[in-house]
């Protein structure tokens, strides 16, 4: 009797780690696939800029591109690999301004080439579930470059804001002191002697 009670515990257990076993090779089946139809929805998305890169130039163009491509990212379940993604997207779609900011003749086919490479080199380790290879030294000082930009146009923001601000004070009080000295001053008509 105690051998039946054993078989069929030992019976349940393996059975139980049968399932597991299904069930996470389905899960990481699932995954992997989701991870290859992204790659490929971003490889088309890139193909598309290396044909013509001039479409970039167009704001509406350049945002259906870049939210394409960001969808993609989001089906990668590693973070590490959607950060480095997304900063070659950046980089893409801020080519000209990372070229003028590390200025030294880079030009905007030098920036698409780089993360293009990035990108590459990043899905297929990803792919083949490696590690993702460090980026190269050019790459990170586009992506300084990219930040320097970003970080000196929202200076360049804050005190556009600022003076419009400072501007729009100004101006009220202006007005305020205006309306008080219409308010005080007699009218013509109201004038003694008249």
């Amino acid at each position: 009797m105690l051998e039946v009670i054993a078989g069929g515990a030992v019976g349940a257990l393996l059975a139980l780690l049968g399932n597991y076993l299904v069930v996470r090779d389905t899960r990481r089946g699932r995954e992997t696939a989701s991870e290859e139809r992204a790659a490929a929805t971003l490889l088309t998305q890139l193909r598309r800029v290396r044909a013509d890169p001039r479409f970039l130039l167009n704001v509406p163009e350049q945002q259906v591109f870049t939210e394409e491509c960001l969808t993609a990212v989001l089906a990668f379940r590693d973070r590490q690999v959607r950060q480095r993604l997304t900063a070659s997207i950046d980089m893409i779609t801020n080519a000209r301004a990372v070229a003028n900011q590390h200025g030294q003749g880079w030009m905007d086919e030098q920036v698409y080439n780089m993360a293009f490479a990035d990108i590459r080199a990043c899905l297929e380790a990803r792919l083949d579930r490696a590690r993702l290879p460090k980026p190269d030294s050019d790459w990170r000082v586009a992506q300084r470059s990219l930040h320097a930009y970003v970080g000196n146009l929202v200076e360049e923001l804050t005190a556009a804001e600022e003076a419009a601000d400072q501007e729009r004070e100004e101006f009220l009080d202006r007005m305020v002191s205006w309306e008080l000295q219409e308010r005080v001053r007699p009218r013509r008509d109201e004038e003694p002697g008249r």
